[in-house]
């Protein structure tokens, strides 16, 4: 006790220290511990990763100086090698089987086409010529028919005069020249006023049907979707974009690079609320974790690259965020 007594301050010293370690500890395991800190990345040595690392299997490049990542000179350096990763075997397995997939599929999709608009357009414009053919030569036919049938019939009747041959019948017959008043008829004429009523013309406005909205990129969509399923189960084990950019190049898309999953609306092309095959759709996962790209092929299915490692035909709905599609435009 007198010990304790004398050296009270240095025993609180002691105690002080010893509760301050494991939170010292604690704090330096933490920071030590193998994972992301940050902007920062810490190897299995307790090192901070510099320089050029390899992170489940994906390439960063971090600062020399302090350890934090420059994403600018990553995504550069990623961009370019793309086209060096890919092994020749599988891109000429891929080239080929897409592009024999790529033409058969547009090939059938034109001639459906061709054939919907061979047998659509003649009943459209039969029904419009048709009906201003029949009314309007209907209406003059029917007064060039009636004048010259009442005009003939009256002047057949003064022939007859022919017969009275007793002179005491002819003041009678006199009389019957009254008759010919009837010509009054040809009043009648005022009927061809008809043809002023065709004000029907109107009628033509009708041809409002070619307002019908037309995709002017169904044809590259038709070719993205085809091709994005040429790849499933050939492009295992790459990445999402590595598959979206693969899709984009089989289709036609000569300036097809790899890029990060929210890059690809800016670059080529434009969100759209009217989901068409075709499409890529992007999911930013709700602001959290990885974002992700796929290829929507219709019916509710998409291709997903990197799905558990494998190339896959999902549901459109998978978890990472609402879908949001974007219409190429190249």
């Amino acid at each position: 006790m007198n010990y304790v007594e004398n050296n009270g301050k240095k025993v609180a010293a002691v105690l002080c220290v010893a509760s301050c370690f494991p939170v010292v500890a604690t704090v330096y395991a933490m920071e030590t511990e193998p994972g992301w800190h940050g902007d920062k990345y810490i190897k299995e040595d307790a090192t901070v990763a510099k320089g050029w690392e390899e992170i489940e299997g994906k390439s960063y490049y971090f600062s020399e100086d302090d350890g934090t990542i420059e994403k600018e000179t990553t995504q550069k350096a990623v961009v370019a090698s793309v086209s060096s990763n890919i092994s020749g075997d599988v891109q000429e397995t891929v080239a080929n089987v897409a592009k024999e997939a790529v033409v058969k599929e547009v090939q059938k999709q034109e001639e459906e086409k061709n054939t919907q608009e061979v047998v659509e357009t003649p009943v459209d414009n039969t029904t419009e010529t048709q009906t201003p053919a029949e009314e309007v030569p209907a209406e003059p036919t029917t007064p060039v028919e009636e004048v010259p049938a009442e005009e003939p019939t009256t002047p057949v009747e003064p022939e007859t005069p022919a017969e009275p041959t007793t002179p005491v019948e002819e003041p009678s017959t006199p009389e019957t020249p009254a008759e010919p008043t009837t010509p009054v008829e040809p009043e009648t004429p005022s009927t061809p006023e008809i043809p002023t009523t065709p004000v029907e013309p109107t009628v033509p406005e009708t041809p409002a049907e070619p307002t019908t909205p037309t995709n002017p990129y169904a044809d590259l969509n038709a070719r993205i979707a085809a091709a994005a399923q040429t790849l499933v189960g050939v492009t295992d084990g790459q990445w999402c974009t590595q598959v979206v950019q693969q899709a984009l190049a089989l289709a036609g898309v000569s300036d097809a690079y790899q890029l990060w999953p929210d890059e690809y609306a800016g670059m080529y092309g434009y969100y759209t609320n009217d989901p068409q095959p075709g499409n890529l759709i992007y999911y930013n996962n709700g602001g959290r974790g990885v974002d992700h790209i796929a290829i929507y092929i219709g019916n509710g299915l998409a291709v997903h690259g990197n799905y558990n490692g494998r190339t896959v035909i999902e549901s459109v709905y998978i978890p990472g965020g609402a879908p949001q599609f974007i219409q190429v435009c190249r």
